[in-house]
Parts: C-alpha cells; sequence; structure tokens
C-alpha cells in the first residue's frame, strides 16, 4: 500500500474511531437518562416498593445465613481458594492475550495450533479507554 493510500486509510478509520466513541458516549448518556427514568417510575409505584422492600430484608438474611457459613473454616478456605483461582485465570489470560498478539504479528497468522493439534483462530479485542483510566484500569503485558 502506497503512502497516499495509507494515509487515507488511516484518515478513514480515524474518523471511524471518532464517530464510534461518540455514538458510544452519546448511547450510555441516553441509557443512564432511560434508567433514572425507570428507576423513579418503579420508586414511586406503591406495590413494586412493597415487593422491593421484602426482597431486600430476605436478601439481608440469605446475606447473614451465607456469612455464617463461611466463618468456619472449611468453606472459609474454599471461598478464598476460588478468588484466588478467579484471579489466577484473569492473569493467565491476560498473559496469553499478549502472547498470541505477538505470536500473530511475528507470524502474521490468525491461527495457532494448540498442543493436542486443534487449530484455534486468534482473535483480538480492542478497546479505548480514557486516558485518566490508563494507570487505574490497564494491567501491563510481560513483554517478550
Amino acid at each position: 500500500m502506497d503512502n497516499q493510500k495509507t494515509l487515507t486509510t488511516i484518515t478513514n478509520l480515524t474518523g471511524l474511531i471518532n464517530g464510534h466513541i461518540t455514538g458510544l458516549d452519546r448511547e450510555r448518556e441516553n441509557l443512564g437518562k432511560l434508567s433514572e427514568m425507570l428507576s423513579d417510575i418503579l420508586a414511586n409505584d406503591p406495590a413494586y416498593k412493597e415487593a422491593n422492600d421484602k426482597a431486600k430484608e430476605i436478601s439481608k438474611e440469605k446475606g447473614k445465613a451465607k456469612a455464617n457459613i463461611l466463618a468456619q473454616t472449611h468453606p472459609h478456605d474454599i471461598a478464598f481458594k476460588i478468588k484466588d483461582s478467579r484471579i489466577e485465570i484473569k492473569q493467565l489470560s491476560l498473559e496469553l492475550s499478549g502472547f498470541l498478539t505477538e505470536y500473530q504479528k511475528l507470524t502474521g497468522s490468525n491461527e495457532f495450533e494448540s498442543e493436542d493439534g486443534e487449530m484455534r483462530q486468534i482473535v483480538i479485542t480492542a478497546r479505548v479507554v480514557g486516558k485518566t483510566d490508563f494507570g487505574d484500569k490497564q494491567e501491563k503485558l510481560p513483554t517478550a
């Protein structure tokens, strides 16, 4: 692709990205307004309010029962192991994503053959975050 076509493609792509960001922001704002309207309608309905209050009370009882069970050693240990396992899965997934991105760049292939011989497709997902969110939400990927 020559430089002029590359520049045109980048310009068009930038316009599409910015248009989608604007659209997402607009839809999120609209969703917030609609959600608030629905919440107000529900909050002003006596039957809903009564049912909601009952549900909250039952939820509190459920939480207390769960806390009592988790206070015992064995369930407490299992709960911690579940939390640790979720953290491990998230970390391994992040690392795998970095490795697959690098593999794709180096080989130019969108497929990867696993140890069992199964061909798997590499799917890259990207999202844009506000600049102030960089330190809060992004985790560094390992470098090769």
